[in-house]
């Protein structure tokens, strides 16, 4: 296993003078299995970018930017011609954390693999997931009134670089982890609160314990 992380830290100065990503409003989503989905959104007039195989795709409500999705992209494939300027693509995303619902989730926001600054090596070999689930309940009967779910992911404590490696990743606003070593692929939108490094010559060991936005 091999996880990876994209992040959004700008656009680095020696990528090509084109948008960092594309964003644009559902055209047409639909479920392929229960991990796959087909997505067609308006691109804006030309697009000048396209989605790539191991890009990040976010879509969300734009009312409100809830009830979002994350997608992993894994291909292309036939899309409808609707709309001045339709881009098509493929993806996996992980229906334990996350519901496909184009209904509502209205808005498209590309991370390219190629053009965000990124962290394509291992981060890390293994990964684990604590959930932790809160009810709220009023009467003898224990009607429940209020219910929230929480996601942490640890990854483990292999040596890792501080410098040119994890810092710019964990310092970022917003941060990717992907595990494509199994099919479906699978992409997490992740936060990273206070952590403490001891480095040693560029070198720290230590697991690090990410929020999982869902």
């Amino acid at each position: 296993m091999a996880l990876d992380i994209l992040y959004d830290n700008g656009i680095p100065g020696n990528a090509p003078g084109v948008t960092p990503g594309a964003t644009g409003s559902l055209l047409e989503g639909f479920s392929i299995d229960s991990n796959t989905v087909s997505v067609t959104y308006e691109a804006g007039a030309p697009p000048g970018f396209t989605p790539s195989v191991g890009d990040i795709v976010l879509m969300y409500d734009s009312t409100d930017h809830t009830n979002f999705c994350v997608i992993y992209v894994t291909g292309f494939g036939p899309y409808p011609q609707t709309g001045e300027f339709p881009v098509g693509f493929v993806g996996d995303y992980d229906p334990n954390f996350y519901t496909f619902r184009p209904g509502s989730q209205d808005y498209i926001v590309v991370y390219s693999e190629n053009l965000y600054s990124s962290l394509l090596e291992s981060v890390a070999n293994t990964y684990k997931v604590k959930a932790e689930i809160t009810k709220a309940h009023y009467s003898d009967l224990m009607i429940a009134y209020s219910k929230n779910i929480k996601y942490d992911v640890t990854i483990d404590d292999i040596r890792r670089k501080f410098w040119n490696y994890s810092k710019d990743a964990l310092y970022a606003d917003t941060l990717f982890l992907i595990d494509r070593c199994e099919s479906p692929a699978k992409a997490y939108k992740i936060s990273a609160d206070s952590n403490t490094f001891e480095i040693f010559n560029n070198k720290y060991k230590s697991s690090i314990t990410f929020n999982v936005a869902v």
